[in-house]
């Protein structure tokens, strides 16, 4: 193993603990926690939330709890793909991450 891979694979352990402590912190959550920020040029963005609320920066607009709890899964999907992934990238350098 080379001196640039093992810098690699330190950057990969600790971006793999980061998305674990992600990972727990989403599922811990309620669905009311998460929200959906719709970025567009000037004050005209755009946040779904629980709240609603709307500042001079964007609109608010307040969504469902259900929808929430789907934003919510898609988030831990994704973290979780991107978990997989880093562990795909260990292994290519020959790491095993202990799952």
């Amino acid at each position: 193993m080379k001196i640039q891979d093992i810098d690699r694979v330190n950057h990969l352990i600790a971006e793999l603990s980061s998305m674990r402590e992600l990972m727990s912190h989403a599922e811990r959550a309620e669905p009311t926690e998460f929200e959906v920020f719709i970025k567009l040029p000037g004050d005209a963005s755009i946040r779904m939330s629980s709240e609603g609320a709307a500042s001079a920066h964007y609109a608010g607009f307040s969504a469902s709890t259900e929808f929430l709890g789907r934003l919510q899964h898609l988030a831990i999907e994704e973290l979780d793909r991107r978990r997989r992934s880093i562990i795909a990238e260990l292994a290519q350098l020959g790491v095993e991450a202990d799952e």
